[in-house]
């Protein structure tokens, strides 16, 4: 019993006695990186309200755990389609003719991606 008691203060003397070792002599490791600051990397215009160009032009950021690149392209889609209406629209009641016709009703959902999931 008394052998049994000394190996296993032994492997842990042992254990102990490299791991002072290993970090005495190993690098500290990498270090942490500074802080970036958090502004978004587009400029959407503040002087007037957002277009749908505005928003075809944005592209989100992929952070460390990212996001999903087809859902949030077919919101961006989404969001630029019923700006587009809701432009058209108001030109309609104000009696402007808008230059162009729309290029997707609102009513109508964006074509979606072949390898992105279909409500």
């Amino acid at each position: 019993m008394l052998h049994l008691f000394l190996y296993g203060l032994l492997a842990i003397l042992l254990a102990g006695g490299l791991f002072l070792l290993a970090s005495w002599l190993l690098p500290a490791g990498e270090q942490i990186a500074p802080p970036v600051r958090d502004d978004p990397p587009w400029e959407l215009p503040v002087e007037r309200p957002l277009a749908a160009d505005d928003v075809d032009g944005v592209r989100l950021p992929v952070a460390l755990r990212g996001y999903r690149f087809a859902e949030t392209d077919l919101l961006l889609d989404r969001l630029a389609g019923e700006l587009r209406a809701r432009d058209a629209e108001i030109a309609r009641l104000r009696g402007d003719v808008p230059a162009e016709p729309s290029a997707a009703p609102a009513d109508e959902p964006a074509p979606a991606d072949e390898g992105a999931p279909v409500e």
